[in-house]
């Protein structure tokens, strides 16, 4: 039986994290940071509610930080499964968590320094260049519209979400006891203004959507 753990961007539109239990797997969509303010952000730091290593493959919707953030995390802390994504992203996927290991890096060398001042242990950023490198080792490009089986009975498309380049909505189509259920998963959709991306495709079966 399928169980769905909406684990981030619940009562705010930061963190995207939901965890998908089906046909004996556990798969990941996106794992993005919590950004606001610091009640907000102090969420990255918390453990996962699962075990990293326990998870299976994670699919990632597009690169925006809040969707794709905490995969060097995830990583740090066990995962070393595939992470499928678009074609697209798969470049962009390298520059936003690059930039963003850099981020935290002068972010905790400069919340270190007060915390010596005034008599405080050191904290380690979040994730380092070292993570974000053995995470995009992980990385497997998808093309819109093709179907890729990342399990058995699991199989996943993506879908022009035209919100950024590589943006996707994603189809998961789910077989259990001879029972195929489709799990549509939109991401951010939409960007007008933009010349160069297509309007989201219109998705007409799902069981589920999210």
């Amino acid at each position: 039986m399928s169980h769905i753990t909406f684990l981030g961007a619940t009562g705010q539109v930061t963190g995207s994290c939901y965890l998908i239990e089906a046909c004996g797997r556990r798969i990941l969509l996106d794992c993005g940071l919590f950004q606001g303010g610091k009640e907000t952000e102090k969420q990255n730091t918390e453990d996962f509610s699962f075990e990293p290593s326990s998870v299976d493959a994670v699919i990632l919707s597009h690169a925006h930080l809040d969707h794709c953030g905490r995969l060097p995390k995830l990583v740090k802390e066990g995962f070393n499964g595939p992470v499928y994504l678009t074609a697209a992203s798969f470049p962009l996927l390298d520059l936003m968590l690059k930039d963003a290991a850099h981020l935290q890096f002068k972010d905790t060398e400069w919340e270190n320094r007060r915390r010596e001042r005034a008599g405080k242990e050191p904290i380690e950023p979040l994730f380092d260049l070292e993570n974000v490198e053995a995470l995009l080792k992980f990385r497997k490009s998808v093309n819109y519209g093709e179907a890729s089986q990342i399990a058995p009975d699991i199989e996943v498309s993506f879908h022009e979400a035209g919100h950024i380049l590589g943006s996707s909505i994603i189809k998961i189509s789910l077989k259990e006891k001879g029972e195929t259920r489709v799990l549509v998963f939109s991401g951010d959709l939409g960007n007008p203004k933009s010349p160069l991306l297509r309007d989201p495709a219109v998705m007409t079966e799902a069981d589920v959507l999210l």
